[in-house]
């Protein structure tokens, strides 16, 4: 019986493990009247043209009172000081399966999924398209905290 009830009490534990999976994520609005500071970094790929070198952004992130974005954005890459960046875009909200979108690609910019922390004073950013948009070789994550 002792074997038994071990048995039993193991495949309640992986069955409840298993569905720790299967939680959804919290939504993610997007900002309104909300302006922050970010900075990213990006090691370039071996496959790229100029393979580990390094890149570095910083900008401000603003939303409008409805929720539209603009980004100023100054970069370097691999030691390049890039032109700088002001794009306006779009916020579409994050929902329980899928991360918020900001997409500033229409307006030679890049596109982020995002995510706010639990005080919504930051944005967790993460680089999905260059300007055109194009699939970036690098992988680029940033954070953009509320000023």
């Amino acid at each position: 019986m002792k074997r038994f009830s071990l048995i039993v009490v193991l495949i309640g534990a992986v069955f409840r493990w298993g569905n720790a999976f299967a939680v959804t994520m919290p939504t993610n609005a997007c900002p309104t009247t909300f302006t922050c500071a970010f900075d990213a970094a990006e090691v370039r790929p071996l496959s790229d043209a100029t393979p580990g070198a390094p890149g570095v952004f910083v900008g401000y992130l603003s939303f409008n009172g409805s929720g539209a974005p603009t980004l100023d954005s100054l970069g370097i890459l691999n030691g390049n000081v890039q032109t700088l960046l002001t794009a306006v875009g779009t916020c579409t909200a994050g929902t329980t399966s899928a991360l918020g979108i900001l997409d500033f690609t229409g307006n030679g910019g890049p596109k982020f999924l995002f995510v706010s922390d639990n005080t919504g004073a930051e944005l967790r950013v993460m680089l999905v398209a260059d300007a055109g948009p194009v699939t970036p070789s690098a992988v680029n994550l940033g954070t953009c905290t509320q000023q």
